[in-house]
C-alpha cells in the first residue's frame, strides 16, 4: 500500500533546504559571499515568520480579535528587522532577534492555537521540527 503524501509537509519540509544550501557552502563551497548569504537567510527567515503568522488568518470566517492582531505581527517585526538591517545593524543582534521570534511565534501559537485544539499533529510534526532546524541553522550561519 502506498503512503498518501502530505503536499503541506512535503514544501514545509523543502523550505528548510535554502538553509541546507548555506550551510554547506558556508561550510565547505565558499562559493557565496558572506553579506550575501547572511541577507539572504534574514529575508528568507523574514518570510517565513509572516507566512507561519498569516497561516492563522481565516478570511472566510470570524476569528477572534487577538487572533487578528497576532497575525499581524510578524509582519511588523520583519519590517523592524529589514529597517536595521538596511541600517547595518548588528548582523549578530539581528539573527539573535530572529531566533528569539521565532522562539516566541512557536510558544505563542502553541498556547493561542494549538493547545485546546484536537489535532496537534501539525504542531508537534511540523511547527516544533521545522522551528528548530532554522534556528540551529541560524545559530551555525
Amino acid at each position: 500500500m502506498f503512503y498518501k503524501l502530505n503536499l503541506q509537509y512535503l514544501l514545509s519540509y523543502l523550505g528548510i533546504l535554502p538553509y541546507f544550501f548555506l550551510l554547506f557552502d558556508k561550510y565547505l563551497l565558499f562559493q557565496i559571499e558572506t553579506e550575501v548569504g547572511t541577507n539572504f537567510i534574514i529575508y528568507y527567515t523574514l518570510i517565513i515568520i509572516v507566512f507561519i503568522g498569516s497561516t492563522n488568518w481565516n478570511i472566510e470566517k470570524n476569528i477572534r480579535n487577538s487572533l487578528v492582531i497576532y497575525g499581524f505581527l510578524p509582519s511588523v517585526c520583519a519590517f523592524i528587522i529589514i529597517i536595521l538591517n538596511l541600517h547595518s545593524y548588528n548582523i549578530s543582534k539581528l539573527f539573535l532577534l530572529l531566533i528569539i521570534i521565532l522562539m516566541a511565534q512557536l510558544f505563542l501559537d502553541h498556547l493561542l492555537i494549538f493547545k485546546n485544539s484536537k489535532n496537534k499533529k501539525p504542531f508537534y510534526f511540523l511547527r516544533i521540527p521545522l522551528t528548530l532546524l532554522i534556528i540551529i541553522s541560524l545559530v551555525l550561519l
